[in-house]
Parts: C-alpha cells; structure tokens; sequence
C-alpha cells in the first residue's frame, strides 16, 4: 500500500481506539500463524537430511528430539505429527486472526457510516443545496462499503502478508546468508513494480468513484421526478444522459480492471525470476556440498510460500486504492462544519445548565443579508415582531419571502446581519431549546414511510396518547384518518402517497400543534389546495396560530384576513403595508373574511 491510500485510510484512526486490544490480539494471532508457517518445512527437512540422509541430529533437532530413539521411522513419525500440528495451529490461528481483525474493521466501518449519517443530517442546508441527493447517499452507502472492504483487507491481507513475507526472507537470510541474499535480490524489482502500479490503481480508482457518484446522483434526481417523468414523457432524454455517464463509468471500470490485470502477472514474474535463481544457485550448492538438500528444501518453500502474499497484496492494490478515494471522498464530508443550530449528537454530555424559559415570542431581523450563491437575496432586510402579533409577508414571487422564513427557522445563517428571538441571537442559543420554540408548516409537507401517528408525532416522539389524539382532533386529522383501514395507525405510502395535499397540510398543523411552540412560522401553507380543502386547512391553523406569535408567507385572503400586520418584500427589503383601511381607499383589494374561520 502507498503512502497515498495509508495517509486517507489513516484519516480514520481514531475509529481504531476502542479496538486496540482486539487489534492486539489479532496480531498476536498473526505472529502466531507466521510462526507456525516458518516452522512447516523443517519436518520435511528432518525427512529429507536425517531419515532418508542418515545424518546425525544436531542443533535445534537435536535439542529437541534428543528424547527419542533415533530410528528412522521414530524420527519419520516425529516428523509428520509434528507437520500436522503445525498445519493445525496456522490454520487455528489464520481463523481467529481473521475473525478477530475483520470484527474489528466492521465494528471501525459501522462507526464511521453511523457518524457520516448523523454529520450529514447536521450541515447547514446551503451544503444539501450545493450537492445531490444521489451523490450524498453513494457516499453514505457505496463509499463506507468500500472503506470496509479496504480495512478488512489490511487486516486479513495486507498485514498477515507483509509479516510473512519479511518473516520468511529474515529466517532465509538466517538459515543461509547465501541463499538470503540471493532471495533478497528479486525484492527490489517486486517493490519497484508494486509501487508504479499501485498509484495507477490509486488515480484509477479515483475517477470511477466520481463517475459512479454521477451515476449515482443522476438516478437518484430521476427516480424521485418520476411523477414528472412519466407526466411529460421524458423517460428518452434521461435514457441518454444516463447512458452516457454510465459508459464514462464503464471506461473507468474497465481501466482499473486493466491496470490490474496486467499488475499480477508483472509481479508473478518478477518472483518468478528470483526463485528459478535461487534454485540454480541452490542446486549448484548442494552438488558441491555448501548445503544439505534439505537446507535448499526449507529455503525453496520460504520462497514459495512468500508468492502466496505477493499475489495477495498484488490484487490488494484494487481494493486499496479505492478504499482510499471513497476515505478521502467520506472524510471530505466530516470536515464540513455543521450548523450552529443543529442538535447535539444523543451521546454527547447533557449540558451542565438548565435550557432557558419558554421564547416570549419576540422575533427580530437586523440589517440581514442572505446569498444561495446566485446573488444576493435579501439586502439588509430588518423586522420586528411583537410577541403573540400575527405578520404577513407578501411580495413577487423570489423576492425572498421563504427565505426570511427559512432565517427564522435557522435553516440558514445570514450572510450579514443577525436574526434575534428575544433579543438573543439564534447562533447562541442551545439548538435543542430552539427547535422546540419553533413550529414550521412548509408549503409542501415531507412525510416520512411510517404509520399517520409516527409522523404526527415526528419531533415529539415522547408525546402521551391524549396529547397526539387532540393534536389530531384540533388540525382536523381525525376527519380522515376515521376513513383509513387502521385509523391513526394506517402506514402511509412514500412521501405520503394515498393522501391529498390538504390531508398532508393538517399533519404538518398536528405536528406543529403537538410541539405547542410560542413561534409559528406558515411558508404558503394553501398555496396549492383547492378551496374546499383550502377551507379546512385554514380552519386548522386557526387552531394553531391561537395565542402564538405568527410569520407566514402567504397571498390567500382567507389568511391574509387572519393578519395583524401585513408586510411587503421587495428587492430584498421588507416594508409594511398601509393600513387596510388605506389601501382599500387606493383601490387595492382587500382580503375577505369567508367561511374558512368557522371553527364549528
């Protein structure tokens, strides 16, 4: 492995800390097996010099076998116990090192995939706008895949091989410093090549992830306008945008599969080259007597037990490499700052002061400024809501109205400025006590798969039976839900398919009425509703925007009625209205009351 794909993998090391004892073990276990491995050709040495040779015992032999008779066949049956045991504690200890060091990797790969997963669910939403949904899931999903594949494979190849291969070319050099140095000699021609090709592999490997990401984040944008797709019958066009990047991936595939398919045989015969030396040099020892056979013999299998590895770690290079660009491309992502306003991760240490009162409801912009990138769309824009009034927001579409509601919901940070919820700016308030003085209904309600009564009490999962069934009662869920197969409890279809906008609309208002914030912030709440289900929703929030300081963005009468002040943004800036009365005078329209706030 290079220093490339060590230094990304490395990244992770402080997922390897509450492992290190079991990563200790396994490479005991390793040694072990490497040991074990060393002492395998002796018997066959024994055979071969002092059984078959009728040479004397000496040495570590004789040490060893002094206590028995030395008879051919009490030496042979010394010997080939002694094999079997030796083949028995590798295989032993090949299985535990394995299960040991692999656990280990998965425990390290499931951390990092649970922290990637809650880091992304609390960077700020200007970091979702700049990169795809697709693209962010391959991440979270084939990237951590790939990592694991990666520290698997360092722990059951790369390290099991590296310590073999410098075991087996240590004890050489002990055996017979000849016969080292002859096999050291093919080593630096290996290394040379496994060293060129690993960092093709490494730039290969980088491209077809990112070609995959594409993919990935194409299908992903598709798949969720499927509706608009098979509306407008533009399945062709995306056939062909999806074919090309697909066969930019296919020729990033098939360049890493490439590189390695000529990498093995290079390796292979480079090894290859050292151990016909070794043998001629071998042979040529034994004739004149320099060495017993058995000597060449022992040595001969070091060498051919060290091309085992070299395979391994030459096929290694792959898996390596691209398990160090999706690290880099994971790692990328856990140096994104979160936002300020995003709860803390349940592990953290609760705070050593009690979260502050409930918000009085005192809402203020200072001189803000907001920019997507794309310019900027709110240019010192200041507001100030008085605690338990009701403001409207009207305006152009783009002017910025969601945007003023998306700074008070601390969806965004303000490019300049600061936004204040009594007196206090968001950014220094406890992020969990902030969400819980907010209640939002958007203008297009996420729900999530589940049962009706999960996403009610989505954001308040502790709620008490009696308080989801009023919230129910009071957004007039309970109208609908007495007509669904199980009630509350009827699971819903993805994002809620097999209810209708204003249905999805009155779970958004039982949600924001379970929370019970002291600040609602409305974002075109029966924008897209017909004006029955329009009637009905309105209904709802009555109920909702009771005793509560209100923002709403909206151009209906029905809620523009419902108003204490009514406010224009324009050109990034937000101005108040004349009073109702005036502007009637004008010849502007004036919102009527309608049915819409009969509660009965």
């Amino acid at each position: 492995m290079n220093t490339g794909a060590a230094r990304s993998l490395w990244q992770f090391r402080d997922y390897g800390r509450p492992h290190l004892r079991v990563l200790s073990l396994g490479i005991l276990l390793r040694i072990g097996e490497m040991l074990a491995d060393l002492a395998q050709p002796w018997p066959l040495a024994l055979i071969v010099d002092n059984v078959v040779g009728g040479r004397p015992l000496h040495g570590v032999s004789g040490s060893l076998l002094g206590g028995l008779d030395r008879s051919s066949s009490e030496l042979l049956t010394a010997a080939v116990v002694a094999s079997v045991v030796l083949a028995v504690a590798s295989g032993l200890c090949d299985y535990l090192g394995d299960r040991v060091m692999n656990g280990a990797g998965e425990h390290m790969t499931a951390a990092i995939r649970a922290d990637l997963f809650a880091h992304l669910q609390r960077l700020p939403l200007g970091f979702h706008d700049r990169n795809a949904l697709g693209e962010l899931t391959s991440r979270l999903t084939v990237d951590t895949d790939r990592i694991d594949d990666a520290l698997v494979d360092v722990f059951s190849t790369l390290l099991p091989g590296a310590l073999t291969v410098s075991g087996l070319l240590a004890v050489t050099v002990l055996v017979d410093w000849r016969l080292g140095l002859v096999t050291l000699a093919s080593v630096p021609v290996v290394l040379v090549v496994i060293s060129r090709y690993t960092r093709l592999t490494r730039a290969a490997a980088r491209s077809r992830r990112a070609a995959e990401g594409a993919l990935s984040g194409q299908a992903a944008e598709v798949l969720s306008g499927i509706r608009t797709v098979l509306a407008l019958g533009g399945q062709q066009v995306h056939d062909r945008a999806f074919a090309q990047s697909n066969r930019a991936t296919l020729a990033a595939g098939l360049r890493s599969v490439d590189i390695v398919a000529r990498f093995t045989p290079l390796v292979e015969i480079a090894a290859t080259v050292g151990t016909a030396a070794l043998l001629w040099v071998g042979a040529w020892g034994v004739l004149h007597g320099t060495w017993t056979l058995g000597v060449l013999l022992v040595v001969m299998a070091y060498v051919r037990n060290m091309l085992k590895p070299l395979r391994s770690l030459s096929r290694l290079s792959l898996t390596l490499a691209q398990g160090a660009a999706a690290a880099d491309r994971v790692a990328a992502v856990l140096s994104e700052p979160p936002s300020p306003l995003a709860p803390a991760r349940p592990t953290a240490p609760p705070p050593t002061t009690g979260p502050p009162p409930p918000t009085r409801g005192a809402i203020e912009l200072r001189g803000v400024d907001l920019d997507y990138g794309r310019g900027p769309v709110l240019r010192h824009a200041s507001l100030s809501v008085r605690p338990g009034e009701r403001v409207a927001l009207v305006g152009a579409n783009g002017v910025g109205k969601s945007s003023v509601i998306a700074l008070l919901a601390g969806l965004y940070e303000p490019a300049a400025g600061t936004v204040l919820l009594d007196g206090q700016p968001l950014a220094e308030m406890p992020s969990d006590w902030l969400h819980r003085q907010l209640a939002v209904v958007p203008q297009d309600t996420f729900l999530f798969s589940g049962t009706l009564r999960e996403n009610i009490v989505y954001g308040h999962p502790d709620a008490t039976s009696a308080a989801i069934y009023r919230a129910a009662y009071r957004a007039l869920v309970l109208e609908f839900s007495r007509e669904l197969p199980q009630g509350l409890d009827t699971r819903l279809g993805d994002r809620g398919a097999g209810l209708s906008g204003g249905q999805r609309q009155r779970v958004a208002i039982a949600r924001a009425l379970l929370r019970d914030a002291p600040v609602v912030l409305l974002d075109e709440p029966t924008s897209d509703l017909d004006p029955d289900a329009e009637r009905v929703v309105v209904r709802a929030l009555c109920s909702l925007m009771e005793g509560r300081t209100v923002v709403m963005v909206t151009h209906r009468p029905a809620l523009l009625e419902l108003a204490d002040r009514v406010l224009t943004v324009t050109e990034g800036r937000i101005a108040e209205l004349p009073p109702r009365r005036e502007r009637t005078l004008r010849g502007e329209p004036r919102p009527l009351r309608t049915p819409t706030h009969d509660r009965g």
